[in-house]
């Protein structure tokens, strides 16, 4: 498992309401925002993800597990286990036949179709990548290499999450923003309520 800490920026604004609340309401109102944030962290982790990488979000969300939070930060705690390439569009290669030859007096025939290597499409955005000794068996992608056969994996949630990946810091940014939206968010909504008379 990969854990990674979110600085909450919402958090330290909120610092400064005790002096217009009380130490009841203050809680209450902190409480809420955390859970209302809460909720909406994985779905953006999902879609900041599945946005850019060709992998569904339904596997990013299995993947993430939070957010923790303690004082101003939040922990996302990512299966370090990568997927296979059949996440990630795999198709598997196609042989091609022989080109013919003249035909006996019949003129020039159909050529047959030419084959395909394996491939996978890593980047939402991108173009497919070739794998030319991979092919498909007992429903895994295997790869032969000098000395046996391995399965081949494309990259695990935690690190397209972590700044080495090509878009990690788009996708912080995208999440920590979603999350600062919505505690702040939750907080009003706990606020109004209390302005009410609910929530007491």
């Amino acid at each position: 498992m990969a854990l990674i800490k979110l600085s909450i920026e919402g958090l330290s604004t909120l610092q400064r309401l005790p002096a217009v609340l009380s130490p009841a309401a203050f809680e209450k109102a902190k409480i809420a925002g955390v859970r209302y944030a809460a909720k909406a962290t994985i779905p953006a982790v999902a879609k900041a993800i599945s946005s850019r990488y060709n992998i569904k979000s339904s596997r990013v969300k299995q993947d993430t597990k939070g957010p923790f939070f303690r004082a101003d930060e939040a922990s996302l705690v990512f299966s370090r286990k990568p997927p296979t390439l059949l996440q990630y569009g795999f198709k598997p290669g196609r042989r091609g036949g022989p080109q013919k030859g003249l035909g006996q007096g019949r003129g020039w025939s159909v050529p047959l179709s030419a084959g395909r290597p394996a491939s996978a499409q890593i980047l939402r955005a991108g173009t497919r990548v070739s794998y030319p000794n991979t092919f498909l068996a007992k429903g895994l992608p295997f790869t032969r290499t000098s000395r046996k056969l391995r399965v081949e994996h494309g990259p695990s949630t935690g690190s397209l999450f972590l700044g080495q990946s090509q878009f990690g810091d788009a996708i912080r940014d995208e999440v920590l923003t979603r999350m600062n939206e919505q505690l702040m968010k939750g907080i009003e909504r706990a606020l109004d309520s209390a302005a009410r008379g609910y929530g007491k």
